[in-house]
């Protein structure tokens, strides 16, 4: 027997304890706080009359937003004045109003939704037109003077619209696997110049951007086909697929049709352990001999004039090591990998290859801690039109912030200090905390000491550079291997699209880069290079000066 249970349970005080859940039901679906408050009243006062009526409540949550979302569609309809019943493709039925269960059939019916999706998926033009005809109520003509198209345009748009709508409910739409998995993307980062609006961290932050270069990864998709991978309305995606078209992290492969223009990196446990015994085999073929052959030239190094305090030549091997394993490695250089041949231009001025990293429920386990092998850089700060130059490369054994807060400032003030025209007065007192907070200088028994590699000339820089070995001979083969090898491993499972990014990518840390935090640990690792001592480590592996290098 069917219980009455309104007396019980739909009260009055009942229903004062949806105040707050029904506003925002209401905010949540008109754009003004006031219009939100005179549709929940309307909510409410539905409610209220319901409880002084004699109907039979079954359900009290389901029959309260029933309510809510009845008369949140009238609602709707008199403030557009739309039409009573909603005719496409042979809806009218389904939507005309019903006594005494309109509602509930209106908004919960399969074949709505499955109604709606299709407009969804519906061309811009349209869906537009759609839209304003069927759910603002407007005429073919009022359309037409919207949009600036001829009338015959318009009513052309709506016939073709409801053929394809036709076509769409009777279809089975499959819902990707990142609708109901969606990756998550790390380790987002750069190679080359950001521009104003950032780099890869600052576009693809939000789990829809990243969604999107990674369902048109590995094929180009169009925007309907990504909004079914991901189970969003197409009319959601497009501007958001503009957005990283312009910008340059997809391309428009074919009219139309968009693929991921970022290189996404799937480290597999395996991929990275046999990178890793890549990377050690090279180092141990040329760490020993560089660090040896750097050792024998101290005396002409100390001799060019090149500062480095306290004479601490195990601070400045950090920077001479990191900056000649660059230079020779120069010796092996592919052609066509050029920095300028394989890395877009993009609309804020910016140049630079992105990449990412696919994050992981498991992290991979490996054999060593990845840690010990952290590279950012090189950065290079100048600005045209002064000779100042700042070089530094982050490291495990650097203790600083990322390149963000690496700046042509840095180099500027520390001139300042370095010709002594920074005195240390009330004036300068920012300036001083700066540079004693970046540690580019360390007060000692009461004085201030400039704490790191400075270059304060082109001769010294040429009698530097005269001083340095040359160990073309070691590096050239041990770094075609290394090369090759790493290529190999890195393009498994890449798009053909994006190999010459990715080759570029894998010389740069062939050729310096992650190889030369491989040569630190192993010289670390034998008691050739000493670590870094406390106050050193936040200007380890930096160089700067009047003279570009």
């Amino acid at each position: 027997m069917k219980a009455n249970l309104q007396s019980e349970i739909l009260t009055p005080e009942r229903i004062r304890g949806y105040i707050k859940p029904i506003f925002g039901f209401a905010l949540n679906r008109v754009k003004q706080r006031a219009e939100a408050e005179d549709l929940a009243q309307e909510i409410l006062l539905q409610l209220i009359k319901s409880a002084a009526s004699d109907a039979s409540i079954h359900n009290f949550e389901a029959y309260v937003w029933t309510v809510a979302r009845y008369t949140w569609v009238n609602w709707l309809k008199k403030r557009a004045h739309a039409p009573r019943t909603v005719e496409v493709n042979g809806m009218a039925e389904l939507l005309q109003d019903r006594e005494p269960e309109p509602l509930e059939q209106l908004i919960e019916t399969e074949a709505y939704q499955t109604l709606r999706r299709e407009i969804s998926f519906l061309s811009d033009i349209h869906r537009r037109i759609v839209v304003l005809h069927y759910y603002d109520g407007l005429k073919q003509l009022e359309i037409a003077n919207i949009l600036g198209i001829p009338a015959g345009t318009v009513k052309w748009h709506l016939s073709d619209a409801r053929k394809e709508l036709k076509k769409g409910m009777n279809r089975m739409r499959k819902n990707g696997i990142l609708s109901v998995n969606p990756i998550r993307l790390t380790g987002t980062g750069h190679s080359g110049t950001p521009g104003k609006m950032g780099e890869t961290s600052d576009f693809l932050g939000r789990s829809l951007a990243q969604n999107v270069v990674y369902a048109a990864y590995h094929q180009a998709l169009t925007v309907h086909e990504v909004a079914q991978e991901l189970s969003m309305p197409p009319a959601l995606l497009e501007g958001e697929i503009q957005h990283l078209t312009d910008y340059g992290f997809l391309i428009e492969r074919s009219p139309g049709k968009y693929q991921s223009n970022t290189i996404i990196w799937d480290s597999s446990a395996e991929h990275m352990e046999v990178s890793h015994r890549h990377y050690q085999r090279c180092a141990a073929q040329i760490a020993d001999a560089h660090f040896d052959a750097l050792m024998e030239i101290q005396k002409q190094v100390e001799d060019s004039g090149i500062y480095y305090p306290d004479q601490d030549y195990n601070f400045l091997l950090w920077t001479l090591l990191a900056k000649n394993i660059e230079e020779q490695a120069r010796c092996y250089q592919p052609e066509g990998l050029s920095f300028e041949a394989v890395a877009p231009i993009r609309k804020d001025g910016s140049r630079y290859i992105a990449y990412a990293l696919l994050e992981t429920l498991n992290p991979p386990v490996v054999s060593y801690d990845p840690q010990h092998y952290y590279i950012c850089g090189t950065m290079h700060r100048y600005q045209e039109g002064s000779p100042l130059y700042l070089w530094q490369l982050n490291t495990f054994w650097s203790q600083r912030q990322d390149w963000r807060f690496l700046d042509f400032q840095d180099v500027e003030i520390c001139s300042r200090f370095w010709t002594n025209v920074l005195s240390d007065d009330e004036q300068h007192r920012e300036d001083y905390a700066f540079l004693l907070e970046k540690g580019y200088i360390v007060k000692q028994d009461g004085d201030y000491q400039f704490n790191t590699v400075w270059i304060d000339s082109p001769d010294t820089l040429s009698r530097l550079n005269q001083a340095m070995p040359d160990l073309s001979g070691l590096y050239k083969p041990a770094i075609s291997e290394l090369y090759r090898s790493l290529l190999d491993v890195s393009l498994q499972n890449q798009p053909k699209h994006l190999e010459r990014q990715i080759s570029h990518m894998t010389l740069g840390n062939s050729c310096g880069g992650t190889l030369t935090a491989y040569v630190f640990k192993h010289l670390v690792d034998r008691g050739k290079l000493q670590a870094p001592k406390p106050h050193q480590a936040k200007t380890v592996t930096t160089w700067m000066g009047p003279v570009r290098s």
